[in-house]
């Protein structure tokens, strides 16, 4: 649905894009790697390409979108930069648990997390999959951080049970969202503003 709605509103904003040849021309366009089905991300990242350039793609793609799909950014880069997924190796996500019902002390690297596949069930050791954690508590809740690497993306009920008081995952009372993508620890937002230089295009 995601998809669907962003390939909805670049045909509606009007940008010079490139479209595939054929019968049935389709945008060419590349996306980053999903993430676990539903959490929020503000690091969804979009490639498009150009025939020229427009001087506020965001206010223009933000004019025809839906009140949930916002554009936050845009840049123009060189065209030797064909994959964004050559930009991103993980994401950096943001848990806010209720601490009547979770312990982030009860975390253990070493427990193991599995993730759904075609064939079964993959595992994986906890520490190798939720990255540089670090904990906040606050006044009725935790502000739980992790880096999580693309390549072993699990559903955040693998780490909800390892915090939860009784081994269970619950959503309830828990935001979860994708706060940035990361390509060797750096943030993907700040390479690409060394990529397109002076040509970054920001809209508020």
């Amino acid at each position: 649905e995601t998809v669907t709605a962003i390939e909805r509103t670049i045909r509606r904003s009007k940008l010079p894009v490139t479209y595939t040849q054929g019968f049935h021309p389709r945008v060419k366009i590349g996306y980053s790697q999903a993430v676990p089905t539903g959490v929020a991300s503000f690091a969804h990242y979009v490639f498009l390409d150009t025939e020229t350039e427009v001087s506020d793609p965001v206010k223009a793609l933000n004019f025809s979108s839906c009140f949930t799909l916002k554009a936050q950014k845009a840049w123009y880069i060189p065209s030797s930069y064909t994959r964004i997924d050559n930009l991103i190796d993980s994401y950096r996500l943001s848990l806010t648990l209720p601490k009547e019902r979770y312990i982030p002390d009860s975390y253990d690297s070493e427990l193991k997390v599995s993730k759904k596949t075609k064939g079964g069930y993959k595992e994986f050791r906890a520490g190798d999959v939720f990255k540089d954690l670090t904990v906040t508590p606050l006044r009725t809740v935790y502000m739980v951080k992790y880096s999580q690497p693309i390549d072993s993306m699990v559903s955040a009920e693998e780490i909800l049970k390892i915090f939860s008081k009784d081994g269970t995952a619950s959503y309830e009372g828990v935001f979860i969202f994708v706060e940035e993508a990361l390509v060797k620890g750096k943030r993907t937002s700040d390479i690409l503003d060394e990529i397109g230089g002076i040509r970054n295009v920001w809209s508020q």
